[in-house]
């Protein structure tokens, strides 16, 4: 699994902003009245029981639900609570001091991937137990299943780890993908629900869901569908990067011509256009609008790709420095169908072990923007709790 961990791991760094781990630092960039809530317009989180974001990424570090945001990085485990702004360590050990004189024990620094908020608890797998899958809720682990299945191609490639897989999880289910293949589990029993599908030839990268169709592309950026109710197997497309699956839609960003474009088709790959030229690789699609990166900035548009805006995104760090963006930026969009906000996580001043340097939370309704610095993570020097301000 090794391999795979390293594509998907390299692509992450280089597209998608899965970044290193942090150090200290603040930036206040609005006043305390300015703080939001987003209790009043969010279903509390015992409502919102499983994580329904659009996948991006297999093995992503991050998870969102309608009150917490999880950001899993190399050496950084940590939950911002969405209303209140409070940053705290994933780590739940009593007495733990969450810093380098406690690697072997403190969870911050364990080899966690794939965080997935779902029934009051957090989903995860690890990096040294291929194959296995974790629950962790109420300071309390345990392994709640075991991907058994493995095809000549895992075991030519990772001899020592040919079970590993990644997963995500849509409603009631959770999708098992290995390097090649992909199967159902039901979250409930923990039962697998269908046979494994070898639906690729090179290793998966991205994968998403939409009814009975599953979509994947790999390492040759092959767009391929697999209808899970006939069992029809489809290339629709070449040269695709992202995907995002809609419930009759299908956006992704393709290049052509050495520029990379954001297209919508139908599910089954028919009707294709082109809605945005000279993308960047982060895209987020709404119900009624789309949300993707140029070498310019932020913009918004319609789902037919007309009314594009761009939306100013403004912070200055500790030092006096300007955020900027530019054609090389490492930008991450997140969201899910519950939260009228959309997280723009960037990395593009990142270097060494340093995590995401900015957080920005756009509102899908108006493109109110509000900002912060994570480049470097606050610690009180009293002790308390860290705080990002809006």
């Amino acid at each position: 699994m090794k391999r795979l961990i390293t594509i998907l791991s390299a692509t992450l760094t280089l597209l998608t902003a899965c970044a290193e781990n942090a150090d200290s630092g603040y930036v206040d960039v609005s006043k305390a009245e300015d703080q939001y809530s987003a209790a009043a317009s969010e279903p509390p989180a015992e409502e919102l029981l499983l994580d329904d974001r659009a996948k991006v990424f297999l093995q992503t570090g991050y998870s969102l639900s309608s009150t917490q945001l999880a950001i899993f990085e190399t050496n950084m485990r940590r939950l911002v609570d969405l209303n209140t702004g409070v940053i705290s360590s994933f780590c739940d050990i009593p007495g733990c001091p969450h810093d380098d004189t406690a690697t072997d024990t403190c969870l911050e620094y364990q080899p966690i991937n794939s965080p997935h908020f779902a029934n009051g608890g957090m989903y995860y797998t690890k990096y040294f137990s291929p194959g296995k899958l974790f629950f962790r809720s109420n300071g309390e682990e345990r392994p709640v299943f075991e991907n058994t299945f493995y095809t000549d191609k895992e075991a030519e490639l990772e001899p020592d780890a040919k079970t590993g897989c990644g997963f995500f999880i849509r409603g009631e289910t959770i999708y098992v993908t290995g390097m090649t293949y992909f199967y159902t589990v039901d979250i409930s029993t923990m039962k697998q629900t269908c046979e494994p599908v070898i639906i690729s030839e090179s290793p998966i990268w991205n994968a998403d869901v939409s009814g009975d169709m599953f979509y994947v592309t790999n390492e040759n950026l092959e767009l391929i569908s697999y209808d899970m109710k006939s069992g029809k197997l489809k290339k629709l497309a070449d040269k695709v990067w992202r995907i995002q699956a809609a419930d009759s839609e299908l956006y992704y960003i393709k290049t052509e011509e050495g520029r990379k474009s954001i297209y919508k088709s139908g599910l089954d790959g028919s009707r294709e256009k082109k809605l945005v030229s000279d993308t960047e690789l982060s895209m987020y699609v709404t119900d009624k609008s789309i949300y993707y990166m140029t070498n310019d900035g932020l913009y918004s548009c319609d789902l037919s790709g007309g009314n594009a805006k761009k939306i100013s995104l403004e912070l200055t760090y500790e030092n006096g420095e300007r955020y900027t963006t530019n054609d090389f930026g490492i930008v991450q969009l997140i969201s899910c169908p519950s939260s009228r906000f959309i997280y723009l996580l960037d990395y593009t001043k990142s270097t060494g072990d340093k995590c995401c340097n900015a957080l920005f939370r756009i509102d899908k309704e108006t493109n109110e923007v509000r900002a912060t610095s994570l480049g470097i993570w606050y610690q009180p020097e009293n002790g308390g709790e860290e705080i990002l301000s809006y």
